[in-house]
Order: structure tokens, then sequence, then C-alpha cells
């Protein structure tokens, strides 16, 4: 072979060589969680903008309106999260792989509107008897009447709800516990409260079925993943 033929052999080589990085590289990019994300370019709410809740949101695209879908730090579920509400990270933590406690917040004084939500998440354990949970939250919300259920591809929800007259003002309360449709024991225990931000203004108007129906929707975003965080399946 003459050196003008071995040269285009190398540089053809060359050509194709680079062609071939080139096409790899551009498949093997990812788009950028949120916490590799700039702040700047994030929504903003204080769910992408605090960096105790940046962290396990999973996408800047709303799952619904005025949702965005949220990942447990222990990866056990996703939830949606409200784009109006605080993640409260100082009332928040996790134990193990098999306890998760999320808490979040709202309050709007022109709706003159504010709430209060936790969710307990729990894989085996009490998760096993949802019986023991609930006469929990029966005792500690003085609450009498039998629980209502709802059902749907992800669990069975087990709540109820009450109206409670404080000293001056009164509050709305929805409590219950979900228990996972999988085989492996996964359960979320929730409590929520809400009242008007101005107790005495008398545009301070509430419904509880209204709240009733806003947590419902909330607990049917729900989804265990069936995964633990060491990697393990949980669903059998």
């Amino acid at each position: 072979m003459n050196k003008s033929k071995l040269l285009l052999v190398v540089v053809l080589a060359i050509m194709l060589g680079g062609c071939g990085q080139m096409g790899s590289s551009s498949g093997e990019e990812t788009e950028k969680t949120p916490a590799e994300m700039d702040p700047a370019d994030l929504p903003q709410i204080d769910a992408f903008q605090s960096e105790h809740s940046r962290e396990l949101m999973v996408s800047t695209d709303p799952v619904a309106e005025g949702f965005y879908l949220m990942r447990s730090k222990i990866d056990a579920f996703t939830i949606w999260f409200p784009e109006e509400a605080v993640f409260m990270y100082n009332a928040s933590g996790m134990d193990g792989d098999h306890y998760e406690k999320m808490r979040f917040a709202y309050e709007n004084e022109e709706e003159n509107l504010g709430y209060l939500v936790d969710f307990q998440y729990n894989y085996s354990g009490y998760a096993e008897r949802p019986d023991w949970i609930l006469d929990n939250l029966r005792k500690r919300w003085d609450y009498e009447e039998d629980w209502k259920e709802v059902e749907d591809e992800k669990g069975l929800t087990y709540f109820g709800s009450k109206v409670e007259e404080m000293d001056d003002y009164q509050r709305y309360v929805v409590i219950g516990y979900k228990v996972s449709s999988q085989k492996e024991p996964q359960g979320m225990e929730f409590l929520y409260i809400a009242s008007c931000v101005d107790k005495e203004s008398e545009s301070c108007q509430m419904d509880l079925e209204e709240e009733e129906e806003y947590v419902l929707h909330w607990m049917k975003s729900i989804q265990f993943s069936g995964i633990r965080s060491n990697g393990d399946e949980t669903d059998g």
C-alpha cells in the first residue's frame, strides 16, 4: 500500500471513530434531576427552592394541576406535593428503611385558610396490624364514628373526619391509614388539621366534606414503590 492510500485509510478511520463517539455521547446524555439543576431554573415554589425538599422532587413537570411528584427519602413511596405547601424538614425524618415521616404546611391569609398534614410510612411492624394504628388514632382524637373506606389500585384507605370545637375557633380534622395493595405489609398513616388563619374573621368559611375530599385526592396519589432502599423488593 502506498503512502497516499495509507493516509486515506487513517483519515477515514479517525472520521468514523469520531462519528461513533459523537453518536454515543449524545445517547448517554440524561436529563438532570431538580437536585442537580440551578434553583434559578426551577419553579419558584418552596418544594424546589428549599434544599431540604429539592432533592426529593422527581421532576419540574406537574403531575396534576397544582401538584408535583415527590419521592420519599428512603425510596419507599411517591406522593404528590402541593405547589403552595411548605416541606417542614425539621418535623420530617426517617428510621432505617422501614419508617419515614413527612410534614407539609400551608397558610394563606387571603384565603384565610391553613393546614398541617403528617404522613407516616411504615414497613412491616405496625403496618401488619392496621387495626392497631386505627385504634390509636381513635383514642388520640376521640373519634367515635365507624371508619369509612375507599379503595384504589394502590391500596385501601380507612379514614374518618370531625370538627373540633376549640376555645375560640373550629378546626377540621381528617385521620386514617392507607394499606398497600402489595403483598408485603406497608402502610401510610395520615393526620390532616385545617383551620382559618384569622379565627375571628367572618370570612372564615370551611366545609368538612370538602376538606375530606381534598385529603382523599391526596391519599390516592400515594404509590408504594415496592423497592427497599437496599434494592430488595417489598412486593414478594
